[in-house]
């Protein structure tokens, strides 16, 4: 090889790594991986409790495990303790404890999901920020993400699709995520004990509200508009939203809300939480004059009593004739939130509830094979619908019906339309989450279109892409896929 030669070879091999590790080409474009910077003094800025530093991604400014609220064990959360030296927030922060994940187990799940659960702490109250800019009167849309898992597993950092590098950089917005209590931790309904745990059975749902008064006084330091706020949430985190609709202390904390394969419209009854409740501390041989007790019992332990008592108290619902019928609710029994008369005082189908949100504009759909092969979607759909009929009876906000349609290549298509399938569209992540979606260009360009009309919803409550027919409001129902369409 000639010496002229050599220096030619290794800038066009350079350029070739350059190429395979950048992300695909968007609208044109080969984007190249960029350095990452970590200056503290590029990225530092203050919040209410005090100064933090993050990174920054390709003109994306990233801070992550922000604590936004502190709490003892089954007590409302607070604001967290203020500090004076610049808090480091650059990785994710711990997430709420919960058993093991049947997905760990295999192998097929475990790399199409590529699940990330981090370390557990019940210090969990943190959230994550992406941003473009760093200055107070930005006005961007804020979307706040709340993830899946039911009420009982999950985190802001459990899928690789979650990252909001994509959706921020690319949409305009800002986008938070955020941990909070579960399963026990966050549920769990001790207030037969009295006054002291009066809200023990929805401090999960108390720290969502207290991360989205985080964001009302403080998102203007990240360029984020605190009255063009945007919840949103698929499962679990679509189970939050409608829960949330039906809070006051949530009232005007949110504008606009997404539920993707997340309907609910029934909590569960406080007579049977508390009987859960009592169940728990009995399984644990804690007396009732000793409950206090309980904010000392290791987790583990905790967990296991509490998850035997929700089988004790379905089997007595079972023969009160109260179990219901409807199967998402009975995955779920026990592990809700609880209709208490105060925190949330009606249940989320009720004319209260909706009269609490009716000037909140909703995004409300599913995917087609959610939980089955063969048939579409037996489980979120009828409950979506319920959803959509009852706002619009009501006459709330116009709700833009969806229903994802798209089917994943991966493992020989045995995917289908999964549930989750959208996530990574719906954050402008096919590329990334290519172990979930193949990251083929059509995918990818679906997936712009998708995280287009989340933004544009996000930003004028109505959502548009180039490319994609007119969305009209409910009954009209979107279909998403490469070619999509209104029915």
């Amino acid at each position: 090889m000639t010496p002229n030669l050599r220096p030619t070879l290794l800038l066009l091999a350079s350029l070739a790594v350059l190429v395979s590790c950048g992300n695909s080409p968007r609208n044109g474009k080969v984007e190249y991986m960029s350095s990452l910077e970590t200056s503290a003094k590029m990225s530092t800025v203050t919040i209410a409790s005090g100064p933090i530093a993050g990174y920054i991604d390709n003109g994306v400014y990233i801070y992550k495990g922000i604590p936004y609220g502190k709490a003892d064990r089954f007590m409302p959360p607070v604001d967290p303790e203020p500090w004076k030296e610049v808090r480091a927030s650059r990785s994710y922060g711990p997430v709420s404890p919960h058993g093991p994940r049947a997905g760990w187990w295999d192998d097929n799940q475990a790399f199409t999901m590529h699940w990330d659960d981090g370390y557990a702490d019940e210090d969990c109250l943190r959230l994550n920020v992406w941003t473009t800019q760093i200055k107070a009167g930005g006005k961007m849309p804020v979307m706040v993400w709340l993830h899946g898992g039911g009420f009982s597993e999950g985190s802001s950092q459990e899928q690789i699709g979650y990252d909001g590098t994509n959706l921020a950089r690319d949409h305009g917005v800002v986008v938070v995520s955020l941990n909070h209590r579960l399963n026990t931790l966050g549920f769990l309904d001790l207030s037969g004990y009295g006054e002291k745990y009066a809200h023990s059975g929805n401090v999960g749902m108390m720290d969502i509200v207290k991360a989205l008064e985080w964001v009302k006084n403080n998102i203007e330091v990240f360029g984020g508009d605190p009255s063009n706020v945007t919840i949103f949430g698929q499962s679990g985190g679509g189970g939050k939203v409608s829960t949330l609709m039906a809070m006051p202390s949530a009232k005007g904390l949110f504008h606009k809300a997404i539920v993707q394969s997340g309907s609910i419209t029934n909590l569960m009854d406080r007579k049977y939480s508390r009987r859960i409740g009592a169940a728990t501390v009995a399984n644990l041989g804690i007396s009732p004059a000793k409950v206090d007790d309980i904010a000392t019992v290791p987790y583990e332990a905790l967990l296991a009593a509490y998850r035997k008592a929700v089988q004790q108290v379905t089997e007595e619902a079972r023969q009160d004739g109260a179990f219901p019928t409807n199967i998402l609710d009975q995955i779920i029994y026990g592990q809700l939130p609880v209709v208490d008369g105060e925190i949330i005082p009606a249940q989320p189908s009720s004319p209260e509830a909706l009269a609490l949100s009716k000037d909140v504009p909703t995004i409300i759909g599913t995917v087609y094979h959610e939980f089955t092969r063969d048939q579409e979607d037996p489980i979120f759909k009828p409950l979506a619908l319920k959803q959509a009929a009852e706002r619009t009876a009501a006459g709330c906000a116009p709700v833009y019906m969806y229903q994802f349609t798209w089917e994943s290549p991966v493992l020989d298509g045995a995917l289908g339309s999964t549930h989750c399938i959208e996530i990574p569209f719906v954050f402008d992540n096919v590329l990334l989450h290519r172990t979930f979606t193949g990251g083929a260009d059509d995918a990818v360009e679906l997936g712009h279109r998708v995280s287009t009309l989340w933004a544009s919803f996000a930003k004028t409550g109505r959502p548009a892409a180039g490319g994609m027919p007119v969305w009209l409001a409910y009954p009209k129902t979107m279909i998403l896929n490469i070619q999509s369409e209104l029915k």
